[in-house]
């Protein structure tokens, strides 16, 4: 028998450590399943969700801020949708931060952005959500809640700034992921630049995008709005890109549109 190394020795004692200081409860996880990023997982996805979850409960620290009293199952709310993008990926995706940290709801940030004259200005910004590259995750609970009653419009604050920690891994956010070395990076962006300015291009002549318009906003916003509809409207994504939802199935691994139809 070939002995396990120690670093995977290491890494299966935390996570039974997580599983037994960290359970999630039967009676919450019912209904974490009927979320709609989750509901169409098969049962062995969803028991590596669940154990996902346990371990990231026990390696973040999550906190409510503003008077909002953050519970369990806010926690894991939270927890269990932000595992689904690495669900084949694995935590270690998550590495780089430790805290979590959920408003009420939209919350005042203040930055200096340049004007095409490159003059400076301080603008304050309302903001559902926002992800530092060495922070927190910082999102609003009432976006939360308002995702999980419209589920089919394509919106989920908790998968887009989480694939904004994704993006951040390599060379920082650019749009683009670490992509397997297996794959193309070349692809990759040939095709996401390609979609991006097609994006551009519709609103600049008044049409009506396809997907959140949000997501013209720079490269780096515009993979974590298709992460978002990936994972909660993967047909509309299929529909009207995709190239790009094909390179992202490569990349997360999972494929939605195809899990929908198998149920």
């Amino acid at each position: 028998m070939r002995p396990m190394n120690i670093s995977r020795k290491l890494h299966n004692w935390r996570v039974l450590r997580s599983l037994k200081n960290h359970p999630v409860k039967f009676s919450n996880w019912k209904h974490i399943r009927t979320l709609s990023c989750i509901r169409y997982l098969s049962s062995v996805e969803k028991a590596r969700l669940r154990t996902l979850c346990s371990v990231l409960l026990s390696q973040k620290e999550f906190i409510g801020v503003q008077g909002l009293e953050l519970t369990d199952n806010m926690s894991l709310i939270i927890a269990a949708q932000a595992c689904v993008p690495i669900l084949k990926l694995g935590l270690n995706y998550y590495s780089g931060f430790i805290q979590i940290t959920v408003y009420p709801s939209a919350f005042w940030v203040v930055r200096n952005e340049m004007d095409e004259a490159g003059v400076i200005h301080r603008k304050r910004v309302l903001l559902s959500g926002e992800s530092w590259s060495r922070g927190p995750v910082i999102l609003s609970w009432q976006d939360i809640q308002h995702d999980i009653e419209h589920h089919d419009e394509g919106h989920n604050v908790i998968i887009h700034e989480f694939s904004h920690k994704i993006d951040m891994l390599n060379r920082g956010a650019n749009g683009t992921p670490p992509i397997p070395a297996a794959t193309s990076e070349k692809k990759w962006n040939d095709i996401f630049n390609y979609a991006y300015k097609n994006l551009l291009e519709k609103i600049r002549h008044h049409h009506k995008p396809s997907i959140n318009p949000y997501a013209a906003q720079s490269p780096v916003e515009f993979f974590a709005v298709v992460s978002e509809y990936f994972f909660t409207a993967p047909e509309v994504l299929g529909k009207n890109f995709i190239q790009v939802y094909n390179e992202l199935a490569l990349f997360y691994q999972q494929d939605p549109i195809r899990r929908k139809t198998k149920n």
